[in-house]
């Protein structure tokens, strides 16, 4: 085993994996990862930028963060002074704008995916295309704004992010693990001739093209994902006439400028809740809890940092990860309890609402209206640092045994409680960091398995619709 092989073993088996099947394991195995490498030598310093951009990004999917994660960890462990990337790195200190296109080839066709334009004075515009929307990112140096065009609501952040970072890494990120020359592969782009360098390894390749300048021309990638392959490609042009008020938006009378948080916050609020809970720096909260068909019962609950806890650690950037809760059955064999079927869940700078349906097990259908689940309240990075510090522990686990208020025991619709959650997503969805809905879907082998999903790209609300009623009317044949 040579030295590379030794530190990539050892970066691996740094890694804490949390493989307790939990809602927020990938929020909490993305953190995991993000922290050890943080800890990794300056060598892998851009690396470590490269992969927190793909992450974070508001417009970069899921999807293609999940590969570049595989590969870039192999490519990680790369030893000795990258000379291409840096050539590449001194030639794009010179340009002035950048503008990429990338396509995706989808149902027998190339797709505009995603778009980037950059300016060194007035920073990025990126926009991502999918299933008849896109999705817009404008960051001048004071401000970040993220909405759906068309869309009444958009997010108007200050900026907290080095966007020449993100154009670099962009265009030159993956020169950063020395790839091959391949010379067969050299072509003439837009009359320019440029020389094919080529990654390939846990089975994906991605080709770039340098021209003599030292400016990334093009990159292509193709990848297996869930079985089928997946093929991009990005051209890349420099120093083109961008306009400057592209990157200072203004918007229509019916649209609202709203920062995410503080909207989430008064669509609810502490003030209001029927249930509250303070522990670990965290406030849990229960806002709504109705009654609803086949003696099923809504709930609505959420978690955030205490004021003053956000006054004593702070808040970094709105991804940041400090900790959240999330609602299970309970474990000590009562013939009665309700299980917890979580339908939705939001989460943007340290405030998370998810949407429950409450399924009575046993007798909990003829008994007292209310609910009885056990809730379970988790920390990290700063925040679980912090419980430590203080002789806390880093989670906690209670049992949530409340009445129904009496303003609440009017059913609620089950078609109403859908829509409002759906709805709801297609507002926050593009804003905000994470906007999900749950989905079970049937592996090959039979097993069932919850998945997440985008409303609107990644789920149509009719979609979302019969998969809640068809795990609903499964749970009333079990329990005959």
């Amino acid at each position: 085993m040579n030295d590379n092989e030794k530190q990539f073993e050892n970066f691996v088996r740094g890694i804490k994996f949390d493989d307790t099947p939990d809602y927020s394991h990938r929020d909490k195995l993305e953190q995991y990862l993000l922290a050890v490498l943080a800890k990794q030598s300056l060598q892998q310093e851009q690396s470590v930028k490269i992969w927190k951009t793909i992450l974070k990004s508001p417009i970069t999917k899921l999807a293609v963060a999940a590969a570049v994660l595989i590969v870039g960890l192999v490519f990680l462990v790369g030893d000795g002074e990258q000379t291409l990337y840096a050539q590449v790195l001194k030639a794009l200190e010179q340009v002035r704008t950048i503008h990429v296109v990338i396509k995706e080839y989808r149902n027998d066709k190339w797709f505009k995916d995603h778009e980037m334009w950059y300016d060194r004075e007035a920073r990025i515009i990126e926009q991502e295309r999918y299933q008849g929307r896109t999705d817009v990112r404008i960051d001048n140096g004071r401000y970040e704004w993220r909405y759906a065009e068309g869309n009444k609501l958009t997010a108007q952040l200050k900026s907290y992010r080095d966007n020449y970072e993100i154009a670099r890494d962009l265009c030159a990120g993956w020169l950063r693990h020395d790839p091959n020359r391949v010379p067969s592969g050299d072509m003439v782009i837009d009359g320019i001739p440029c020389e094919m360098y080529v990654l390939s390894g846990w089975g994906e390749k991605v080709s770039i093209w340098v021209d003599g300048k030292n400016r990334v021309r093009k990159f292509e990638s193709v990848r297996e994902l869930n079985g089928q392959k997946v093929e991009s490609r990005a051209t890349v042009e420099y120093d083109i006439v961008i306009d400057q008020n592209r990157f200072s938006p203004k918007f229509g009378a019916d649209v609202k400028v709203i920062n995410p948080r503080e909207w989430i916050e008064e669509q609810y609020p502490l003030e209001t809740a029927i249930f509250t809970r303070k522990g670990l720096g965290l406030v849990f909260c229960v806002h709504e809890l109705k009654a609803c068909e086949n003696g099923l019962k809504y709930l609505v609950c959420s978690d955030r940092l205490s004021e003053e806890t956000r006054r004593k650690i702070g808040t970094g950037h709105p991804w940041t990860f400090y900790g959240d809760s999330s609602l299970r059955d309970r474990y000590d064999e009562a013939d009665t309890y309700d299980y917890p079927v979580l339908l939705g869940r939001v989460k943007h700078d340290t405030v998370h609402i998810s949407w429950y349906l409450l399924f009575p097990y046993g007798d909990r259908a003829t008994q007292a209206t209310g609910c009885d689940v056990d809730v379970v309240v988790s920390t990290i990075n700063r925040l679980a640092e912090k419980c430590k510090a203080e002789g806390l522990p880093t989670w906690e686990k209670f049992r949530l045994n409340i009445a129904m208020h009496e303003s609440q025991k009017r059913q609620a619709s089950l078609n109403e409680i859908i829509s409002r959650i759906y709805s709801l997503g297609k507002k926050l969805d593009p804003i905000v960091h994470y906007f999900r809905l749950t989905e079970v879907i049937t592996k090959l082998d039979g097993e069932k398995i919850e998945t997440w999903r985008r409303p609107v790209i990644g789920l149509s609300e009719e979609e979302y619709r019969k998969d809640v009623e068809r795990r609903i009317q499964e749970w009333l044949e079990r329990n005959k």
